[in-house]
């Protein structure tokens, strides 16, 4: 999944004049946790009376992954926009990537492999290559392995193509990225691509599921990358009003999409999801400053490993409790979200980000033994 903080800029004449976007590295908590709290809606709807539209809320926890594609491209546009030009450059891109996504993602497979131990060689090689999810006629590999991690598997491929696609948009005139952006928005709304993407790993009854998973999602990433360049060009050096209602009606939006049956229409939900990342890049209203706090801003870079470690961290903690008296055992639910969030915090500090320094040491030490120049370029 692609729950990413922004990366830190790559060339030395752009890091001046861009600048962080932590609201949008805090909002990333919520929407990871909103995950967690959907895989939790079994349990909590066996011991408690839930009204329906709580009910449909977490039912609908899925659509966060959206909302992570469409924050994806984003912040990537954002902070790569001129940056990405020529072969050496797409390299140090992808370095800068897997460097980024795959510590945690190898974790969490090593994590979950005591409760997986029996998948075919090929459906292993296929998770740990991170492209289960890009062949529409293997649908039972999408989520084999550790579930949530066929979200990364999309993000890669947005990874391959986002070296070729950015220049490409780049170019475009303004006018143009307002077209190309709604676009994207009609094929997401009227394509149900969120909804329709979830339900195609399952079979290949629709037209829809002959479409590789990742390129089904494509428009989502799009619709980020334009949003990205657009705010580049309109509102990223410039005084900005504050807009607190429109944040408001985002977030009222997005609430009430997500709580009402609309069944496939639920992905309309995109459009005061497009309008609150657009207005927490803005920064200058009451929700950006909320999730700017020093404290959101760490839960937001832990929410990568929140999201990729649920799954394991649920069975290792249901594993572990059974050891326990039974009058303790049925703590083992209520306490994993707590568990994995102060887990995440430290894989976050003690695993990810050493991990992600020391393999862009060594591919920084790789690149120079084959490219001699490539010693002295800015990272």
């Amino acid at each position: 999944m692609a729950t990413e903080p922004i990366p830190a800029l790559q060339f030395q004449q752009t890091s001046s004049r861009r600048t962080a976007l932590p609201a949008l590295t805090g909002v990333r908590f919520f929407a990871a946790f909103y995950v967690v709290l959907s895989h939790s809606l079994p349990w909590l709807a066996m011991r408690f009376r839930m009204p329906w539209p709580a009910r449909i809320f977490l039912s609908n926890g899925y659509l966060a992954v959206a909302m992570f594609f469409l924050l994806s491209g984003f912040i990537l546009a954002y902070t790569y926009d001129g940056q990405i030009s020529g072969s050496s450059n797409r390299a140090r891109f992808w370095e800068a990537r897997f460097a980024r996504i795959y510590p945690v993602y190898l974790l969490s497979l090593v994590l979950a492999y005591w409760f997986e131990r029996g998948l075919h060689i090929k459906t292993q090689l296929a998770v740990l290559t991170m492209t289960q999810a890009w062949n529409p006629l293997s649908p039972e590999t999408v989520g084999a392995w550790n579930y949530p991690a066929w979200t990364l598997s999309v993000e890669a491929f947005f990874y391959l193509v986002f070296p070729f696609v950015l220049p490409f948009i780049s170019r475009r005139t303004t006018v143009a990225l307002r077209w190309i952006g709604i676009a994207c928005l009609v094929v997401i709304v009227f394509g149900h691509t969120p909804w329709e993407g979830l339900q195609n790993r399952e079979s290949l009854d629709s037209a829809g599921s002959l479409i590789p998973l990742p390129v089904w999602r494509l428009p989502e990433f799009l619709l980020g990358v334009v949003l990205g360049l657009y705010f580049l060009r309109t509102d990223s050096f410039r005084q900005k009003p504050s807009r607190p209602v429109t944040v408001a009606l985002a977030v009222a939006g997005i609430l009430l999409a997500l709580s009402l049956p609309l069944g496939k229409w639920v992905s309309l939900v995109i459009i005061p999801c497009a309008v609150l990342i657009y207005e927490l890049a803005r920064a200058n209203n009451w929700l950006a400053t909320i999730l700017s706090a020093r404290w959101m801003v760490l839960l937001g870079g832990a929410s990568y490993a929140i999201y990729l470690l649920q799954f394991p961290v649920r069975a290792w903690t249901r594993t572990l409790f059974q050891r326990f008296p039974p009058s303790l055992q049925p703590l083992s639910a209520p306490l994993t979200p707590l568990i994995l969030i102060l887990f995440s915090i430290a894989v976050f500090r003690f695993w990810e980000e050493p991990a992600r320094r020391a393999l862009r040491t060594w591919l920084d030490r790789f690149s120079s033994h084959g490219n001699p120049t490539s010693a002295s370029r800015g990272r």
